[in-house]
Formats: structure tokens, C-alpha cells, sequence
């Protein structure tokens, strides 16, 4: 189970429990009392954390100090890093997407995201230290195209980079500590309930095997 942090909407000066169940999802709900003081809810954070909690959720303008961490939304923004990418460039046709994908080590997440994005770009670049010539052979092999080496003309459109890489002159798709989605999130076909973190707890539903990837689409962020 994982803690959801909120205001509490009453006056009292006790954080308020309750075991909430957001699509089928339990948490335990921590509304927190007007004015709460750091060291208070670092108390309340190591209380959950002897209970057997590791992570929570948080409404905004909440901050949970450790021991609890955050719900981190990486991996599954990692698993639909080639459908944000590909939306990024929907205004364009297939033949002018051109995409980087780079990162430390080409491993199973790179193999992932290229072998998805190969056949839907004119032009996938790869730069990585380590794997990237075994990675260009498979996708030789696999689609019957040459991935090229970043530094080749002209630039790719968008970047994804799955660790910290030096700057370069395009969109950069960060997916490598806290996401950067360039303006974009993703969401289920239903409604998410109102107040939870939408990303961290999309994460949730499918660590816990209530919703798959591919019900997830990539869209725009409301203004």
C-alpha cells in the first residue's frame, strides 16, 4: 500500500486516516491538518514508514520528507516513450520524422523504444557509449535500414534521451530522472480522479496490473 497526502478539509489539528480505493487502487488517504510543520510530517512520514509504507502520493502544494518517497512515473513513461515521441511529430509525415535515441548503454529499454520507432521515422539516429553497433545491426537486419550515427545532417527533430547527455540543438524528450514530456502527458480513455497525481498514479495502475500501456495515450497538457 502507499500513502496519498492531501489537506485536510476539517479543522482538526490530527492528520486524518482513511483507506481509499481510487480505481480499485487501495491507499491510505493522510489528510494533513492545516499549518503542518516539517518536522511534524517527517514524524508522520518515518510513522508510516515502521508501518511497512515506501511510497506515497501527494496533492499539490504537498511536500512528504523521507523516509517515504515519491511514486515514480519513469518506467511507464519509458514504456511509452516511442508513442510520446510519435506524437510529437504527428504534423509530419513518416519520411520527415527524424529522431535521435540516446543514452549511456543501448540496453533493453533502448531496444524497446528504437524497434518501435524504426519503422514509423524516415530517420532514427542512435548515439550511446556502449551497445549502440549491436543495436544498429538488429535494426539493419530487422527493417532493412541503416540507423545512423548523431552528428549526421540534418538534425533530428526530437531527442530521447534515457540517461543525462550533453545539450543539443532540438526538443529534448528527457526520460531519465524526472521526465521532461515536452508538453505532453498521458491518459486512459476514463476519467482519473480529480485530486491524485495523474502520471504517479497511472504508474500505480500498472505496477498493480490494472490498466496496460496501450490503454494509455499520449495528449497535451491542459494550460
Amino acid at each position: 500500500m502507499v500513502a496519498y497526502f492531501y489537506p485536510g478539509k476539517t479543522r482538526s489539528f490530527r492528520p486524518q486516516y482513511t483507506v481509499m480505493a481510487p480505481g480499485g487502487l487501495p491507499v491510505l488517504g493522510v489528510g494533513l491538518p492545516p499549518r503542518i510543520s516539517p518536522r511534524r510530517l517527517e514524524g508522520i512520514s518515518r510513522r508510516l514508514y515502521r508501518r511497512g509504507i515506501r511510497r506515497f502520493l501527494a496533492g499539490e502544494a504537498v511536500s512528504v520528507p523521507l523516509p517515504l518517497i515519491p511514486v515514480d512515473p519513469l518506467p511507464l513513461c519509458r514504456v511509452r516513450g516511442a508513442q510520446l515521441t510519435l506524437e510529437l511529430l504527428s504534423h509530419l509525415s513518416l519520411r520527415e520524422r527524424r529522431v535521435a535515441l540516446r543514452g549511456e548503454k543501448a540496453g533493453p529499454e533502448a531496444w524497446a523504444i528504437a524497434e518501435q520507432l524504426c519503422p514509423q521515422v524516415g530517420a532514427l539516429f542512435l548515439e550511446f557509449d556502449r551497445g549502440e553497433e549491436v543495436l544498429a545491426r538488429h535494426l539493419r537486419s530487422r527493417y532493412g535500414a541503416a540507423p545512423l550515427h548523431l552528428g549526421r545532417e540534418p538534425a533530428p527533430q526530437v531527442s530521447v534521451e534515457l540517461s543525462p547527455c550533453s545539450p543539443g540543438a532540438f526538443r529534448t524528450l528527457r526520460l531519465w530522472g524526472e521526465p521532461e514530456l515536452l508538453g505532453l502527458t498521458l491518459r486512459p480513455e476514463w476519467p482519473l480522479p480529480p485530486d491524485l497525481p495523474p502520471l504517479p498514479f497511472l504508474e500505480l495502475l500498472w505496477e498493480t496490473g490494472r490498466i496496460e500501456p496501450e490503454e494509455l495515450r499520449p495528449v497535451r497538457e491542459p494550460e
